[in-house]
């Protein structure tokens, strides 16, 4: 059984709810899933994922601090994340210019996306709800590679 972990920051509810998402989609693939505020999370709960999502609001195009530093502390164990599957997902109130420099910061740890960063605007609704439950499925098959 693959072993998900799902890492998020939210203040809004907005990012926490894309979370939510994912995990019940991963966990319907068949996962075990864990789910962290990012305040939370530690290189252990990384290293001991087989893949992994992290989501964070998007303030002025960068994630949330404690998202932030996830990828600071994580440079240290680099090499044991190399090539895990992963995926990022952010809410934004307008413009949504994470989707880069996210993507970046989670290659710069040596994570593999296993498709592009997920943008929502305020609450995920329709379509959005779609490609993430679609995301957390190929999240949980991207393990069986």
């Amino acid at each position: 059984m693959a072993k998900v972990l799902i890492v998020y920051y939210s203040k809004s509810g907005n990012t926490e709810a894309m979370a939510r998402i994912l995990a019940d989609a991963a966990k319907a693939a068949g996962a075990k899933v864990t789910l962290k505020r990012a305040e939370d999370a530690t290189n252990d709960d990384l290293v001991s994922a087989d893949a992994v999502a992290i989501g964070s609001p998007d303030y002025f195009s960068y994630p949330a601090g404690f998202v932030k530093a996830i990828f600071d502390e994580a440079l240290s164990i680099k090499a044991k994340l190399s090539n895990k599957p992963a995926l990022c997902f952010a809410s934004h109130g307008g413009g949504g210019k994470l989707k880069g420099p996210f993507e970046q910061l989670m290659k710069s740890i040596g994570l593999k996306l296993v498709m592009p960063c997920i943008l929502c605007q305020q609450a995920p609704a329709g379509e959005t709800i779609d490609v993430l439950k679609k995301a957390g499925e190929s999240l949980v098959k991207a393990v069986a590679r």
